[in-house]
């Protein structure tokens, strides 16, 4: 038995019903909360055969950490690329920059893009990412590759292979294998879901392929769904349907499911998401950057729909996607104090919960029985912070470069800012040359 306990933290809840703790104490047991309280109450004793470790918060403020519902860890080799084209839209921006970069993907760069991608996240407080990987030319392991970077750095995870027909009805096999063995075989940190990359790419006959091959499995899917035109129009002229009704019809949707995106689906559509209780990820900035729009989140909200929040590999911090979230919805429906406790619901209840659907584990939460996923923030508040305003001061004020301390499944993995056990200098060296030739692959494809 192994017991973390953090002593002289201020605890805060940042939930729609938030609380916080001035002078408090948490103690994590086997990876889970055990207890948390005041200075005034007295901390249990460590249980029989206990090794219990002590971290002093010295005034820090606790609070849960964060989940990011939709990502995609590879995007990191996007860095300072240059595609020597000009994408004048949604399809050409795939074709000439994502579609080459995930084919010029080998083991080497699988790997390095999970760790560095998860330092960024841990770095910034996230301590679970949703991710949707692809690379064509490494499928079979591919998962298992990243879940192992994920591990060493002591990242949470939920991982999918993209099936997709653009590479052949053979790379779509592969795919649905890879996502099959992930998902049977997880353990530890990493948990699996079964990943479609948009209805336009999966023809009926991989769709059929994939329940085959699901069979009776309780699982979720994780597909992008009408990000941007081609999508909705492609799904209408082959199948005579809309996209949410295709995915539907082919047993797509449900609780632990993930729509991402849905800027362009419409209100049947809407009504089919919110009867199967299917969570949409909305991922602001990248669609702003793709142009492809923003989704109707007013309507989706209205309609009973869950709507969770991810940052689409568009960066790693989940406090810049929910500050962009929330002001890119008030400009789109000229409302300049609407969203906030939805974007506040969609962070600290919407986002856990879809990732506690697919770990089996409770996150997100500062109670007993929650998994004992904790950041610490070295914050210095200049207004007082209460049980109504956590959320305020968590997006507002405690910015990624403020968490010292993150805490995953009750181990410290940041301590002082610093991903413990990794050599990060080292770490970039060998990324800048799997980045050289990921980049050199890249200019040879067309």
């Amino acid at each position: 038995m192994t017991e973390l306990l953090i002593r002289n933290a201020r605890i805060a809840y940042p939930g729609l019903e938030g609380f916080v703790i001035d002078q408090g104490w948490l103690l994590a047991r086997d990876g889970c909360i055990a207890a948390l309280g005041s200075a005034a109450i007295p901390v249990p004793g460590a249980g029989q055969d206990a090794a219990r470790a002590e971290l002093d918060a010295g005034g820090m403020t606790l609070l849960p950490g964060l989940v990011n519902a939709h990502m995609h860890l590879y995007s990191l080799y996007a860095r300072g690329i240059v595609t020597g084209r000009q994408s004048r839209d949604f399809v050409e921006v795939l074709r000439d920059l994502w579609w080459r970069l995930d084919r010029s993907l080998l083991k080497d760069a699988c790997w390095m893009s999970a760790v560095f991608s998860g330092i960024d996240s841990l770095c910034s407080g996230t301590t679970t990412i949703i991710d949707h990987h692809a690379s064509p030319n490494y499928i079979s392991g591919s998962l298992s590759t990243l879940s192992d970077g994920l591990s060493a750095i002591g990242l949470r995870h939920v991982l999918s292979y993209e099936v997709t027909d653009r590479n052949g009805l053979e790379g779509a096999q592969a795919g649905i294998e890879e996502n099959l063995r992930f998902l049977d075989h997880a353990s530890g940190l990493g948990s699996g879901m079964i990943g479609l990359h948009a209805s336009f790419t999966v023809s009926a006959q991989t769709m059929e392929a994939i329940r085959n091959a699901v069979g009776s499995r309780r699982v979720g899917y994780h597909i992008h769904v009408a990000e941007g035109p081609i999508d909705e129009n492609d799904s209408v002229k082959r199948y005579g349907k809309r996209v949410v009704t295709r995915l539907a019809e082919a047993g797509f949707l449900g609780p632990r499911s993930l729509a991402i995106h849905c800027v362009g689906i419409d209100e049947s559509e809407r009504s089919l998401l919110a009867q199967t209780q299917t969570p949409v990820i909305v991922n602001a900035m990248s669609n702003m950057n793709n142009a492809v729009g923003l989704p109707g989140v007013r309507e989706m909200i209205e309609d009973g729909i869950s709507v969770g929040i991810g940052t689409d590999g568009y960066g790693a911090s989940m406090q810049e996607a929910c500050r962009n979230l929330l002001v890119s919805l008030r400009h789109r429906y000229s409302d300049p104090t609407g969203f906030w406790l939805d974007v506040q619901k969609s962070q600290v209840e919407t986002n856990p919960w879809i990732a506690s659907e697919a770990t089996g584990q409770l996150l997100g939460r500062l109670e007993p029985g929650a998994a004992a996923d904790l950041m610490l923030v070295d914050y210095a508040s200049p207004t007082p912070i209460n049980s109504g305003n956590v959320f305020g001061h968590l997006f507002f004020g405690m910015s990624p470069g403020l968490v010292d301390t993150v805490i995953v499944n009750g181990n410290v993995v940041v301590r002082h800012h610093h991903v413990l056990g990794v050599d990060t200098a080292d770490l970039e060296r060998e990324s800048k040359k799997v980045a050289m030739r990921v980049w050199r692959e890249f200019d040879r494809l067309t």
